[in-house]
Order: structure tokens, then C-alpha cells, then sequence
């Protein structure tokens, strides 16, 4: 029980720091998943076609890295184009939220994108940090303070 009580405490010495954090991490999440979807919604490197379809075509047929978006491909070949990573929001909301947690499974962003990752790594990093810190130290006053109240009842026992 009192490790419990020790960890309360420290979670309310930070509540107001990891409440802006959280603000600022959603903010930060919402934002940069809106960029990663203007930016990233037709890039062909997410794209995948039947194989029927070439992926890079000739002058004689369009392959599935030809066109500009996804419905083009499929206006030009019925149903057989598929995008499955940033295809709506809440798509990609879900991959931002594996880039916030350090899972870069996809990676062949088109320079737009590039620099949102970058800026992305770098508030990620930022976010993570500040309440990291502000756990630590109140951890450190908690279990300082804990101390001191035990040397307190030592010594006035002593006497």
C-alpha cells in the first residue's frame, strides 16, 4: 500500500505538466496525421495492383505507378488497384500513432512526407521527454521527502 500511495503522489505532483503534454501529444498526433494524409494519399509506393496490371507500363499501357491516385489506376483498370495505408483518417491516424510509438514500417514517403516524418521525430521525441522528466523528478521529491520524514521519526525517537 504504500508504494501505491508513494506512486499517487507523484502522479499528482505531475498532473498538470501531463496534462499539457497530452493536449500538446494530441494536437501534435492530429496534426501530423492530416499532413501524412494530404501528402500521402496517392503515393504509388502504397499502391499495390493485381498482376495482371504491370507495375511500370509502356507507352502502349498505363502500369500501377502510372497514374497520379488510386481511382485513376481503377477508373483504368475496374478493381484491380488497392491502397491500403492513408486512405482515410482514421487510417491514418492509426499508422501516425505507430510513428509516435517508433514503428517506422512504411517509409517511402514522397518528400512532403519526408519532412513531416522529420518534424514528427522531432516533437515526438520533445513530448516524450517533458513528462519522462517531470515523472522523474517528482519521484525524486516523493521518495526525498519519504526519506527525510523517516530520518524526522528516527531522530525524535532517538531521543
Amino acid at each position: 500500500m504504500v508504494a501505491f500511495s508513494k506512486l499517487d503522489n507523484v502522479f499528482r505532483a505531475s498532473k498538470d505538466v501531463l496534462k499539457a503534454t497530452g493536449l500538446m501529444a494530441t494536437i501534435i498526433w492530429v496534426g501530423s496525421s492530416a499532413l501524412f494524409f494530404i501528402f500521402e494519399e496517392n503515393n504509388p509506393n502504397f499502391r499495390s495492383c493485381d498482376d495482371f496490371v504491370r507495375l511500370v507500363g509502356n507507352e502502349k499501357e498505363p502500369g500501377c505507378f502510372d497514374f497520379k491516385s488510386t481511382a485513376e489506376c481503377n477508373d483504368y483498370y475496374p478493381d484491380m488497384c488497392t491502397q491500403v495505408m492513408f486512405t482515410n483518417m482514421p487510417n491514418t491516424m492509426y499508422y501516425v500513432a505507430v510513428f509516435l510509438g517508433g514503428e517506422w514500417g512504411a517509409v517511402d514517403f514522397t518528400w512532403q512526407g519526408k519532412i513531416v516524418c522529420m518534424l514528427l521525430c522531432i516533437a515526438g521525441i520533445a513530448i516524450y521527454s517533458i513528462p519522462v522528466g517531470t515523472l522523474f523528478d517528482s519521484f525524486g521529491a516523493v521518495i526525498g521527502l519519504s526519506e527525510e520524514e523517516e530520518e524526522g521519526e528516527g531522530e525524535e525517537g532517538g531521543e
